[in-house]
């Protein structure tokens, strides 16, 4: 293989990657950047970014054959638009990982929509990744049907939309929103995203409006990975393991992460009074509370961590007039590592059970 398509097939891979993980803090950031981009800024170095970029455009514009969205996508098309990040918008596309295929159907709002053959009404469900359900590919697989049977589903998440996106979407999309919603917590990255720094920008290539183009030109993406990757100094593929995302918990301050938690609760509550709506709230535990055993393919529950983030999770959240259910995922001791999804950073759909609030923390909490 040539350098040139051996550099390139390699930062692919890693595109790929960002594409179905959304994970770690903004905190950890500008350290990954500057490790990440030690190599291309040497590749800067000899050839300049101009020249790179040409090289990079003949390369794909001679050698790449063309793709658009009739065939299976190899990564999960999502952009920002300065207040929240979505799916493409009315579309229809299949993304594959491994060997699997999964189907997407969007709504005007890059909502995707799971059916119930059997149902007549709809829920809409806001949130990551994690909620998106990268193993799903019908209702029946996700998480949520076993308490939500009798609805179709409209799930207006992506990686990287954190909270206070979601909270963007709902004060810009009010016209839209049903009386009661489900909003979702993904403890594992949302914990982060409420941080002041937090910004998608570095985190997701695409803005929304390259969605419909990148799915008519695949190849395209990586381009724009590219590009991103040489101009945006902030802009990152790197992803902490579990055992760093367990040492990045550990030695956070946990009074911080308490506070944030209860700014956003507080604005979540905020607007759902504002808007006149019910929300179900609904948490699924960090997948990081796991520790990897790849010798057995186990994952092992970190019983430490594990009672950390429950105390954070029942000090910070409450149950409120317009917040009525809240709803925590379940931690069983042990799992395996098949348990989790493609890119290792998820729980799959039918891994997740959830339990009523009250129940995990009793009906009193205190800080």
């Amino acid at each position: 293989m040539k350098p040139l398509e051996s550099f390139l097939l390699s930062t692919t891979l890693a595109a790929n990657s960002i594409s179905i993980a959304d994970e770690n803090s903004a905190a950890a950031n500008s350290f990954k950047t500057k490790q990440l981009l030690s190599g291309s800024n040497l590749f800067k170095l000899l050839f300049g970014v101009k020249n790179i970029l040409l090289i990079i455009i003949i390369y794909f514009t001679l050698f790449t054959n063309p793709l658009n969205a009739k065939n299976c996508l190899s990564f999960l098309p999502y952009g920002f638009n300065e207040s929240y990040v979505h799916l493409p918008q009315s579309a229809s596309f299949c993304v594959k990982q491994g060997k699997t295929k999964y189907t997407y159907k969007t709504d005007n709002y890059g909502g995707r929509l799971l059916n119930n053959n059997n149902a007549n009404n709809k829920i809409q469900i806001f949130g990551d990744s994690q909620v998106l359900g990268l193993d799903v590919d019908n209702i029946e697989q996700h998480y949520l049907n076993t308490l939500y049977k009798k609805s179709n589903f409209i799930i207006y998440a992506a990686p990287n939309n954190g909270p206070y996106e979601v909270i963007n979407f709902l004060n810009q999309n009010n016209k839209i929103l049903q009386k009661k919603i489900i909003v979702t917590f993904s403890f594992s990255t949302d914990l982060y995203r409420i941080l002041n720094y937090w910004n998608p920008k570095n985190f997701v290539a695409l803005k929304d409006y390259e969605l419909d183009e990148i799915l008519e030109n695949p190849f395209k993406y990586r381009l724009i990975v590219f590009k991103n990757l040489l101009l945006n100094k902030n802009f990152t593929l790197s992803r902490y393991d579990n055992k760093k995302m367990q040492d990045l918990f550990l030695n956070s301050d946990q009074d911080e992460f308490y506070n944030n938690l209860t700014k956003y609760f507080d604005e979540l509550n905020e607007t759902a009074t504002n808007l006149d709506i019910g929300i179900d709230f609904i948490v699924t535990f960090p997948y990081w509370v796991y520790s990897i055993d790849k010798k057995n393919n186990k994952l092992s529950l970190d019983k430490r961590l594990s009672l950390k983030v429950e105390k954070l999770i029942c000090n910070s959240f409450r149950n409120t007039k317009k917040i009525s259910k809240i709803l925590v995922s379940q931690v069983p001791e042990t799992l395996q590592l098949k348990d989790l999804t493609f890119d290792k950073r998820h729980l799959r759909s039918k891994k997740i059970s959830l339990i009523n609030f009250r129940e995990l923390c009793g009906i009193d909490t205190l800080k």
